[in-house]
């Protein structure tokens, strides 16, 4: 398992990650940095809405976990 991070961390680059809001820390967040909006002050954008939040909005971070090869599906089905 990946180890959370701190957001002055993240990637800056537009792809998604999973973080922790600073207001609720219980729950987690799919954000990406969105450059185009680096100027209004909001510059992370939540999946799930258009609405952006600030720099320090989020505390930690961590990537995606890579996905199931087919060889762990597979071992999945035979073991059910």
């Amino acid at each position: 398992m990946t180890d959370w991070r701190p957001i002055d961390r993240a990637p800056q680059d537009g792809r998604w990650i999973i973080a922790i809001h600073r207001g609720e820390p219980d729950r987690r967040a799919v954000i990406r940095w969105d450059p185009g909006r680096v100027g209004d002050g909001r510059p992370w954008h939540v999946a799930t809405t258009e609405y952006g939040y600030a720099p320090e909005a989020f505390t930690h971070w961590m990537p995606f976990p890579d996905p199931p090869t087919q060889d762990r599906e597979t071992e999945g089905e035979q073991g059910a």
